[in-house]
């Protein structure tokens, strides 16, 4: 079984905090982001390999293939 994590905002935080780990965690991928600004998530995604774009934070959240979310908004947006 494979964990399935989305991002929420396209944050440098969540390189080192969340990408980067669970790139050598057998089980656990990467499979969407999310940002304010559709471009800078297109961009982070195709940066670090991440294959789903979600159009907001909401669609993101609402993904069935999404198992857990990283929060990498500034507190305010938690």
């Amino acid at each position: 079984m494979t964990l399935r994590i989305g991002i929420l905002g396209a944050a440098r935080v969540a390189t080192y905090a969340l990408i980067e780990p669970a790139r050598s965690v057998e089980g656990v991928e990467v499979v969407a982001v999310a940002a304010r600004d559709p471009n800078r998530a297109r961009d982070y995604a195709a940066t670090h390999g991440i294959a789903h774009v979600a159009e907001d934070y909401a669609a993101l959240i609402a993904k069935p293939d999404v198992d857990a979310v990283y929060n990498a908004l500034p507190p305010s947006l938690h």
